[in-house]
């Protein structure tokens, strides 16, 4: 039952700021008790020092005849029951004193003699309603001279403690209110960021969080739950995206092996119709492992589940590699690809493999757009800290408005529906140079040609 009673953070808060309220006016209090106890004191003291100084001088003057009408006068003033003088001989004993019918016999008074000028005491007599305070005074002749007052402060220390009760269950009961409105009105916020997260969860992405006035810190989770609502949303729309498209790469392929199947069984064919179906069907898997293998590829990187193992890695010897194993195609097709490179190693830290995978696709993507007789253009070069490395071509280029899609996956312009490909070489492109602290850039005025760039930190 507690655990649910305190189980909101606004209910914790409220109890937390509750209790601080109160231990801060308990605090408060007892300094403030402490002090007035304190000055209290001193001015009973202060009363008590100023009367034996007008006593010492009353019997230096007026000897004890002197004394004892000064005594007389002392009690009846101030009351008989709340003050007492006694003049004590060096050995203890009262030579003369007050009326001390109030106070009983002088046994009632515990005495504690000072070796050299006063002490003062406090007793708790038999019969008084409040303590007394006492001041003993070491005469020049011995003798002691002595006067007690009632410390009647405890009356204003008791009204001091019933006024303190009542402001202390005010403030707790006015600062759990408040405190319960403060914590209500900090956790709104938090609220509403529940609110959408549970609309989220019901699978409406419409209802952006707005904004307000509730502190920097909820504004500034509100506006990151916005940006994470508004990525979610892009997610799952690229998500429709990516399996519609993977549902039309994988039909097409499936549709001609069956198609091919169909018309082989349909008719009286030869063996060379079985095996030219069986041709078909063999490079039609090949091609749907090929798709799968790229999209589970870019899953892993993107999800950061593919672990790459870094080298130094010679970036000239890749970029002449992928030229000498590329130049046969290029030639079939009358296409120059030439490489323009520094002869010394350009070392950088990466993975062989996924950079002659990165030099490979966007070689494939030139070769596909590029026309007989055309040219492809491989430059690296270095510029401060980074390896960059560019793929130039002159086929038709890229229009303005597919430039910034050409590396989502599965995205295929207009010009390229007609040639074979999934959509994915980009895309892969882009994850291995992200995984290798680089960036990959295109440059197209939609007319004359491509150019891909590729920085790596080296």
């Amino acid at each position: 039952m507690q655990n649910r009673i305190f189980s909101t953070v606004a209910r914790r808060l409220t109890l937390s700021y509750t209790l601080l309220f109160g231990v801060l006016s308990l605090g408060a209090f007892l300094l403030v008790y402490v002090h007035i106890v304190h000055n209290l004191n001193q001015q009973t003291d202060d009363r008590l020092r100023a009367t034996i100084r007008e006593l010492i001088k009353t019997r230096a003057e007026g000897g004890r005849a002197g004394l004892q009408e000064e005594f007389t006068i002392e009690s009846s003033a101030t009351g008989k029951e709340r003050i007492f003088f006694r003049l004590l001989d060096p050995d203890g004993k009262a030579v003369i004193a007050s009326d001390l019918t109030s106070w009983k016999t002088e046994e009632h008074f515990p005495v504690s003699f000072p070796i050299s000028g006063e002490q003062i005491t406090r007793l708790h007599i038999s019969g008084h309603e409040y303590p007394t305070r006492m001041i003993t005074s070491l005469l020049k002749d011995g003798f002691f001279l002595q006067a007690g007052v009632a410390d009647d402060k405890d009356e204003v220390l008791e009204s001091y403690r019933e006024t303190f009760f009542t402001v202390f269950l005010l403030i707790l009961v006015l600062g759990g209110v408040g405190a319960h409105l403060i914590a209500r009105r900090a956790m709104g916020g938090v609220r509403e960021v529940t609110e959408a997260a549970a609309r989220i969860a019901s699978g409406d992405l419409d209802q952006p969080i707005s904004r307000g006035n509730r502190g920097e810190e909820i504004e500034t989770l509100a506006a990151m739950f916005n940006r994470m609502q508004q990525r979610i949303s892009d997610l799952i729309d690229e998500l429709k995206g990516v399996v519609n498209n993977v549902a039309h790469d994988l039909r097409r392929p499936i549709t001609r092996m069956r198609g091919v199947a169909e018309t082989t069984l349909t008719r009286d064919g030869d063996l060379s119709d079985y095996r030219d179906m069986a041709v078909t069907v063999i490079e039609e898997s090949d091609r749907l492992v090929g798709l799968v293998n790229t999209i589970l590829e870019l899953a892993e990187i993107d999800a950061g589940l593919k672990v790459m193992g870094m080298e130094q890695v010679d970036l000239s010897w890749i970029v002449n590699m992928a030229v000498e194993l590329y130049q046969p195609a290029a030639e079939d097709r009358e296409i120059s690809l030439t490489a323009q490179i520094r002869h010394q190693p350009l070392l950088i830290s990466g993975n062989r493999n996924s950079l002659q995978r990165l030099l490979a696709n966007l070689l494939d993507n030139a070769l596909k757009f590029t026309p007989t007789g055309g040219r492809i253009t491989i430059t690296l070069t270095s510029e401060g800290k980074h390896a960059i490395l560019s793929v130039v071509d002159n086929g038709p280029g890229i229009p303005a408005q597919d430039r910034e899609l050409i590396f989502d996956r599965f995205y295929r312009g207009d010009a390229s529906r007609s040639i074979s490909g999934n959509g994915l070489g980009l895309a892969l492109v882009q994850s291995i140079a992200k995984q290798h602290n680089g960036s990959v850039t295109v440059n197209s005025d939609g007319t004359t040609g491509s150019c891909f760039i590729v920085r790596i930190l080296c």
